[in-house]
């Protein structure tokens, strides 16, 4: 009977440390930190290309604030922004790192309905993602490529509607004082 309990007490804690090792919790290591160039609170100038043929964007302008949360383990992203092409937008999104898949992952919800996820990786200093989006006029894919420009921080929207990758959206993040 000892012998039973003794194998089964062993049972007990190999599970018990493999279940502790599972649920580990997740460090901040330097893919996490390469998004910190990311954070911060920005005004924003916008331009979206509503037309490809016109070559002139519509220009609005609006704030996002990106900071870390969650330990630290996820980039919480809140963006207005006011163009005349548009309307009001407002989004927020959550960027981390999944280390499982070694990819960038970005969720983003915004007052127009959308919810699109994007997958990406460094490539240099420029963070480059991308997302299949559904749309009843068909499918497409975006791409997004976020990268330090000076002090600014830019982010450029292609899209791709089966005829070449084409500039949709040109920002500029600007960082505001703290005061």
């Amino acid at each position: 009977m000892s012998k039973y309990f003794a194998l089964s007490v062993t049972v007990i804690a190999l599970l018990a440390v493999q279940s502790q090792c599972q649920m580990a919790k997740p460090v901040f290591g330097p893919e996490l930190a390469k998004l910190s160039f990311l954070t911060g609170h920005f005004s924003t100038q916008t331009k979206v290309y509503m037309d490809p043929n016109s070559g002139e964007p519509i220009v609005g302008s609006g704030t996002s604030t990106l900071r870390w949360g969650l330990d630290s383990m996820f980039v919480f992203l809140d963006a207005t922004e006011n163009n005349p092409g548009l309307g009001q937008y407002k989004g927020f999104g959550i960027l981390g790192y999944e280390s499982r898949s070694g990819k960038y992952v970005l969720t983003m919800y915004n007052n127009f309905g959308d919810r699109p996820e994007y997958t990406g990786a460094f490539s240099g200093d420029t963070l480059t993602m991308s997302s299949n989006i559904s749309t009843p006029e068909g499918p497409f894919v975006q791409s997004l490529k976020w990268f330090k420009e000076g002090n600014n921080v830019r982010l450029q929207v292609f899209n791709d509607m089966g005829q070449g990758s084409m500039l949709s959206i040109d920002q500029i993040a600007t960082p505001l004082s703290d005061k």
